[in-house]
């Protein structure tokens, strides 16, 4: 079984819920939770509670915050030997606001933390990584370190899966030489900040894939919320159809569930057309849920969801 390491952001995060439409300038009640959040994280929690071999490496202070959450991930089995505790930092928050609908409204991230990660702390992990390992990143981390990680990929051939996270962060990847990533999982908006284009269709979705095809990314996944999502790679440009739903709690993680749908596919020898099946079924059961990593969630409901043909 392949080993799946996950690298970048985790966060406490606060949601809040209007039960109508908020207004400026003054103050609207809300309903609030707080869960464990950060992209890195959440896939690593999602894959921890279907499979085993994951390891997250991430970064929080030396406050409860942090403590709390890496007990929380090694409670479930994920190995988080790689992570780094920072003195005089604090554990990085984001803050959601959601709409009735459980759409976001607007979010607040204080990632201060990331910018003080060193590339000379966070290698020496990455010496644990085997030829039978598959490794994710998010746009958390610094470029320098994003680019550490491609360039390492690329020589050891081993795939390398990005989140690119927003579209502010997706900047992080522009300059960067990304011949041989082996998948890249932008939304539209990321995609368009990718390739410096409007993608507002499929058709356009798939020009974007195309243009990051040329960068000498292999897989390019776009999710396209509702809507489904595209696959662009050498032998396939094509859009998957959805699952509509009605009961949406909230969207919060659902993105992260998707693409730790994906590695769990992956890791299972699935081809990518199964393992995103898989993604979307983790997305939907993460829609109905009010936390960032829906819980009870098992491998056996991913495999049944949609349908999937794993």
């Amino acid at each position: 079984m392949k080993k799946i390491f996950c690298l970048g952001g985790a966060t406490i995060d606060h949601k809040l819920k209007s039960s109508a439409s908020y207004l400026l300038g003054t103050s609207n009640p809300v309903s609030s939770i707080t869960t464990f959040g950060g992209v890195a994280r959440n896939i690593a929690e999602n894959l921890g509670r279907w499979s085993k071999e994951i390891h997250l490496q991430c970064a929080v202070g030396n406050d409860r915050d942090g403590r709390q959450l890496l007990a929380h991930m090694q409670s479930l089995g994920v190995d988080t030997d790689g992570s780094l505790v920072l003195e005089n930092a604090s554990t990085a928050h984001y803050y959601a606001a959601l709409a009735p609908d459980g759409e976001l409204f607007i979010a607040l991230a204080d990632m201060e933390i990331y910018n003080q990660v060193q590339l000379d702390s966070f290698t020496p992990a990455w010496e644990r990584w085997t030829k039978n390992s598959l490794i994710f990143i998010d746009t958390n981390l610094p470029v320098t370190i994003i680019d550490e990680v491609i360039q390492r990929c690329r020589h050891r051939q081993l795939p390398l899966c990005i989140d690119p996270v927003s579209v502010a962060k997706a900047g992080k990847l522009a300059a960067l030489e990304l011949e041989g990533v082996f998948l890249i999982k932008p939304n539209q908006l990321e995609a368009g900040a990718l390739t410096d284009m409007e993608v507002d269709s499929v058709r356009k979705c798939i020009h974007a894939g195309c243009r990051l095809l040329d960068k000498g990314v292999k897989n390019v996944v776009i999710s396209l919320g509702k809507a489904g999502w595209v696959i662009v790679n050498e032998y396939q440009q094509q859009h998957f159809e959805g699952i509509e739903l009605c009961d949406i709690h909230d969207v919060n993680g659902a993105g992260d569930a998707f693409i730790a749908g994906i590695l769990y596919g992956l890791q299972q020898q699935a081809n990518l057309e199964e393992a995103c099946y898989l993604g979307a079924s983790a997305a939907t059961l993460t829609l109905k849920s009010c936390s960032s990593v829906a819980q009870g969630i098992t491998a056996k409901h991913l495999k049944s969801l949609h349908g999937s043909p794993v």
